[in-house]
């Protein structure tokens, strides 16, 4: 029989986890004068393999990585590291951080790794905390901040910024420490373009709800920070995004407060539809429909339904796109408010 771990013919194979792959490994001898092709002796658990299962548990939790400092608690001396990074078994990433096994390929375990580097305090920030949330599309530079008095700086591939963070500018976010979503906006606000800005403020608005007195108030208590400027001009216009679940939900919102027209109930549920936009008392709604994007022929025939059970029952219902909400607001704006003067007149 060749090395490694015996299958049982009535049990399918193992899955290949972080933690089954150093679990493999730790049946032979990690390099300490053992050949690793040989098939594994049956001895009792030693203080090695239990070294290697504490390690894997901890690559598991840190998307593959784990500390040097870590790895002394596990157990390893200093030449047993030296000897698995030499067989493989650990890879560095930075000084005092390993991937255990192979180097992770995932952004998650890239971002993990630097805040790894950095020690106690350092949080995942500015661009790549952007990422994190969802609000900053494509690539972005490994940024992360420490406390100001801390010793470590510069990393190959990470840049660094210095902050005192408040407890609760810092939150846990798929395992990594990254600064909170209103302390990102205000870090992008010092180092992104107006329209970068805009964009990550609209995400940040449409995908977790961000109030902007939420924002406001920091903006307020940091009167000089850099970026602040472009923050405050952001929040002139800012809507509360309620419910919205698509920009263009959300800029139909900040049309109807820029055309004064009363601010509508969104996503209302009735007869078992998901309204966009209704104004209940003028039995008025407003559709909006894929943002830039075609909607597909099943989403336009539920579509024509829910339009022709709203009419059946009185409601006049408006259908927009992105071109009539974005590019011609005044127009939009006008036939908004004449559907619902209408529904008053009528009423009267």
């Amino acid at each position: 029989m060749s090395g490694g771990l015996p299958l049982q013919p009535d049990r399918p194979p193992p899955r290949v986890t972080a933690e089954y792959r150093v679990a493999v490994l730790s049946c032979h001898s990690w390099g300490e004068g053992a050949n690793l092709g040989s098939p594994a002796p049956k001895r009792d658990m030693s203080s090695t393999d239990a070294a290697t299962r504490t390690i894997a548990k901890l690559a598991s939790r840190q998307h593959g990585n784990v500390t040097a400092a870590q790895l002394r608690e596990a157990g390893l001396t200093r030449n047993q590291v030296a000897r698995r990074a030499a067989a493989g078994q650990l890879v560095k990433r930075h000084t005092g951080v390993y991937a255990v096994g192979h180097r992770p390929l995932t952004r998650l375990s890239l971002w993990l790794a630097a805040v790894l580097a950095l020690g106690l305090g350092a949080v995942l920030s500015h661009r790549a905390a952007g990422a994190l949330w969802g609000i900053v599309e494509g690539p972005v530079v490994t940024e992360v901040t420490v406390p100001p008095d801390t010793g470590r700086g510069r990393r190959d591939g990470i840049r660094v910024h210095r902050a005192r963070l408040r407890p609760e500018d810092v939150v846990w976010l798929h395992g990594i420490p990254v600064t909170s979503l209103v302390r990102t906006m205000l870090d992008l606000a010092a180092v992104q373009s107006p329209p970068e800005l805009e964009r990550a403020f609209e995400q940040a608005q449409v995908l977790h709800h961000l109030a902007p007195e939420d924002v406001a108030v920091e903006v307020l208590c940091r009167r000089r920070s850099r970026g602040n400027g472009r923050l405050r001009r952001l929040l002139v216009d800012a809507v509360d995004p309620a419910k919205v679940r698509s920009a263009l939900e959300l800029r139909f919102l900040k049309m109807c407060e820029a055309q004064i027209i009363p601010r509508p109930l969104v996503n209302e549920r009735i007869d078992g539809w998901e309204l966009d936009f209704l104004w209940a008392d003028a039995e008025v709604v407003v559709e909006t429909d894929g943002e830039r994007f075609h909607r597909t022929a099943a989403q336009r025939r539920r579509d024509a339904e829910k339009d022709a059970h709203f009419r059946g029952r009185g409601f006049t219902v408006i259908r927009l796109t992105w071109a009539d909400v974005v590019e011609a607001p005044s127009e939009t704006g006008a036939a908004v408010r004449a559907a619902l003067a209408e529904a008053t007149t009528s009423d009267s």
